[in-house]
């Protein structure tokens, strides 16, 4: 289990600093202390740490004033990439920007992140230059506005609110909203607003409809993000609910939870995927749903219709 945490005893700091200087500076040839500068005291710091206290990933936000902040030193355990702990760190700097107000978040991408932080949602602006050890870097900046809050994918996020609000209005009246998207992972958030039962809990059937709604929602991501067109229908769903929720529900679906392929697209046959989706409350889950998805293509799809 991965932990984010703001480093700020000795000991954290000194194996932050350390951590920074052996996956960034050392394969450079840069001597031990040149991970440091002016700046880092004036800064905020996240770090992902395993079980050990030993760290996974690390990163740092500077708010060069009150509208804009530059992260840098984003550095990723070789041994660990792939597994989504750099969007993890993402996530943690971008909310820290979020708290302090701030309107505009830059990087300085070398030639091999570049990727990493277009699926974050950075675009380029301005032509390559070079940094202090004559590295070629790409300035990419990221607006924090409401369209653009989401980790990974913001356009097709926001692209996915659109289509819940326009052509499914019954998610519009309940409040239903994208929350995050990582990648590997989807939130949707609910409102107990408009949402609850003559008991002040959340009402079972908005439960239900919001978790059928999120694994729609991170299958179509899915098949966006991939190429693919289909036309999504729920076969079969069944929830389980193990306790009332009082307040707002976050449902999760985690990527790693589903089953299926979509490859059969390819080929122009129509696919299954099987959704896991957990409603929690209080950081505890409060009810799971199971989705059984149909995929058809696209061509099939219209001929059906």
């Amino acid at each position: 289990m991965f932990k984010v945490i703001c480093p700020d005893a000795s000991g954290e700091m000194d194996k932050y600093y350390r951590f920074r200087w052996e996956v960034l500076n050392k394969p450079l040839q840069l001597p031990l202390g040149s991970e440091r500068d002016a700046y880092d005291d004036h800064s905020i710091h996240r770090m992902i740490r395993d079980r050990q206290g030993e760290p996974l990933a690390v990163g740092r936000l500077f708010l060069s004033d009150n509208k804009e902040a530059l992260i840098r030193h984003v550095a990723v355990c070789p041994e660990q990439r792939k597994l989504g702990l750099g969007t993890l760190l993402m996530m943690a700097l971008e909310e820290a920007a979020h708290d302090e107000g701030v309107e505009r978040i830059v990087v300085n991408a070398r030639g091999d992140a570049q990727a990493f932080f277009t699926s974050c949602g950075f675009e380029p602006a301005g032509n390559p230059t070079f940094d202090k050890v004559k590295i070629k870097v790409q300035q990419m900046v990221k607006e924090l506005s409401p369209e653009h809050r989401f980790v990974r994918q913001p356009k097709l996020c926001t692209q996915l609110q659109q289509m819940f609000n326009q052509q499914i209005p019954l998610s519009e009246k309940m409040g239903v909203r994208l929350h995050q998207y990582t990648g590997n992972e989807l939130t949707t958030k609910l409102p107990i607003a408009g949402n609850g039962n003559p008991h002040s809990t959340m009402f079972a059937g908005s439960i239900y409809s919001q978790a059928v709604l999120s694994g729609w929602g991170m299958i179509w991501l899915m098949l966006e993000e991939h190429g693919f067109a289909g036309d999504i229908v729920l076969a079969k769903g069944e929830i389980k609910h193990r306790k009332a929720i009082d307040q707002d529900a976050l449902a999760k679906v985690k990527k790693s939870q589903m089953k299926g392929s979509l490859l059969p697209l390819i080929e122009g046959k129509k696919c299954k995927m099987t959704v896991t989706v957990q409603v929690c409350h209080n950081k505890e889950v409060a009810a799971e749903f199971k989705g059984f998805y149909v995929i058809l293509p696209k061509l099939q799809a219209e001929l059906d219709s």
